[in-house]
C-alpha cells in the first residue's frame, strides 16, 4: 500500500539548488564535487518544490536502470505536465523500445562514418577562420558553430538560420528565464520543425528528416506529431551537448600542459583523452519521476516525487575510478556516464565522439599549444544541462 502524505518523512535534508546555487555559477564542477564530498548519498532538498538528489554511483545507476520505478515522463524538476514530448527520451518501456530501435540505425558507427569528410571540412574551415588571429572566444567562434553546423546539415535544418537556432537553444537552457518564456521558445522550436517537415514532404532531400518521413514504423509512416517530437529532442540535444563537451574539454587542455602535448604529439590518444575529459567534466543532471514508493540506497522515497541524478557521480566514484579528481590516461578502463546510462544512453554517442575526435585532431595540427586568457571571468550555467558560457583562448601565431 502506498504511504499516505502525512506519513511521508523525507530525510536526510540537504540544501542544494541545481539551477541557481551560487557555487554552480562560480564553477559548476567544483560545486558538484563539493556536493559529492559533503552531501549524503541520497538526500531531499527543498529547492524547486522539493526533490531528491543522489550523489553516489550506486544510487545513480540504480535510478537510471530501473525505469519501472523511475520514469522519464517528466524531464524537468518540478515536473511540467505541459512540456513537449521528446521521443524517445521521455518514454518508458515498453513504448520506448520501438522508437529507439527505429532511430538507432541512423546513429550507429557504420551510419556515421560517411559523415567524416564533411565533419573534417567544417573543422578545417572554422579553425582556419580564427588561426591567424591568435585568440578567440571559443564558444561563439568554434564550440557552437562546429557541432551545430554538422548537426543542422545532418538533420536537414537550413544553415542560413544557424544564428537564430543557436540563440533559441542558448535561451531555452538559460536558468534565468521564466517557465512561460521557455514554453514560448518550445512553441517556436515546434513551429520551426513543423515547417521543415512540411517542406521535406513536398521536396525530399538527402537528410535525416526526409528519411524519417519515408521510413516504415510498425507497418505505417510516422505521424506528424511523432516526427515533431523526435525533431524536438534532436534539436535540443544536437545543438547544445557537444558544444558543452568541447568547451569544458578545451578549458582543461588549456591548463594541462602534459595532456595538451600528448594530444598534439600523439593523435591516436585523442579518443582516450575525450573519454577521460567526459568522465571528469560530465555536465548533465538527469531528472526522473518516481512512480511507486521505493528505496534508493536504503532511503525511502515516494511516488509523485522527483529525483535528480547528476551523471557526474558515476565517473567520480572512487570504487570505479582511482583518484577520480585527476585527469589521466593510464586507467585500465574509463568508466563514466557522460553519455548517459541504461536505456536512455545517448543515441548520438558515435557522432559526438567522431566530431570531438576530428575537432581535437584538427586543432592540434593547426593551432598546437594554447592557453586561457588571463583577464576573463568564467560564467557557468546550472540546470539539467550545465555549460560554460564563454571561454577566451590565446595561442601564438606564425
Amino acid at each position: 500500500m502506498a504511504t499516505t502524505a502525512t506519513e511521508r518523512l523525507r530525510e536526510p535534508v540537504f540544501a542544494f539548488d541545481y539551477v541557481s546555487d551560487p557555487a554552480i555559477a562560480a564553477d559548476v564542477h567544483a560545486a558538484y564535487w563539493d556536493l559529492k564530498q559533503n552531501a549524503p548519498p541520497v538526500f531531499w532538498t527543498p529547492a524547486h518544490g522539493g526533490h531528491w538528489v543522489v550523489t553516489s554511483a550506486d544510487a545513480a545507476i540504480d535510478v537510471l536502470r530501473h525505469p519501472d520505478r523511475f520514469s522519464s515522463k517528466f524531464l524537468s524538476i518540478p515536473p511540467n505536465p505541459h512540456q513537449p514530448r521528446m521521443i524517445p527520451e521521455s518514454l518508458d518501456p515498453p513504448e520506448h523500445r520501438p522508437y529507439r530501435q527505429l532511430l538507432r540505425p541512423f546513429f550507429e558507427s557504420k551510419a556515421i562514418e560517411p559523415l567524416e569528410p564533411r565533419i573534417r571540412d567544417w573543422a578545417e574551415r572554422l579553425i582556419d577562420e580564427v588561426a591567424a588571429k591568435g585568440s578567440c572566444e571559443f564558444v561563439d567562434a568554434l564550440g557552437s558553430r562546429f557541432p551545430v553546423s554538422v548537426f543542422m546539415e545532418l538533420f536537414g535544418f537550413p544553415l542560413d538560420q544557424f544564428d537564430t537556432f543557436r540563440a533559441i537553444v542558448v535561451e531555452y537552457f538559460s536558468t534565468a528565464i521564466s517557465d512561460e518564456l521557455r514554453m514560448a521558445l518550445s512553441m517556436q522550436i515546434l513551429g520551426t520543425l513543423s515547417q521543415l517537415i512540411e517542406a521535406r514532404r513536398a521536396e525530399p532531400k538527402d537528410d535525416l528528416v526526409s528519411t524519417l518521413i519515408q521510413t516504415d514504423f510498425e507497418g505505417r509512416k510516422l505521424a506528424q506529431d511523432e516526427l515533431i517530437s523526435i525533431g524536438f529532442l534532436m534539436f535540443l540535444a544536437g545543438l547544445d551537448t557537444v558544444v558543452n563537451a568541447l568547451t569544458f574539454g578545451m578549458r582543461h587542455l588549456a591548463q594541462d600542459d602534459a595532456l595538451r602535448t600528448r594530444m598534439i604529439e600523439d593523435p591516436a590518444a585523442i579518443p582516450a583523452i575525450i573519454d577521460e575529459l567526459m568522465r571528469r567534466y560530465t555536465f548533465v543532471s538527469t531528472p526522473r519521476y518516481i512512480v511507486q514508493d521505493t528505496e534508493i540506497a536504503g532511503v525511502k522515497v515516494y511516488a509523485g516525487d522527483s529525483v535528480l541524478v547528476p551523471l557526474h557521480m558515476v565517473g567520480w566514484d572512487e570504487k570505479l575510478t582511482e583518484c577520480p579528481a585527476e585527469v589521466r590516461l593510464d586507467r585500465p578502463t574509463c568508466r563514466h556516464a557522460g553519455f548517459g546510462s541504461g536505456i536512455h544512453t545517448c543515441l548520438g554517442i558515435h557522432l559526438a565522439r567522431l566530431e570531438m575526435t576530428i575537432f581535437y585532431e584538427t586543432w592540434a595540427r593547426k593551432i598546437g599549444h594554447f592557453q586561457t586568457a588571463d583577464d576573463q571571468t568564467l560564467r557557468f550555467r546550472g540546470g539539467s544541462v550545465q555549460a560554460l558560457e564563454a571561454l577566451e583562448l590565446e595561442w601564438e601565431t606564425a
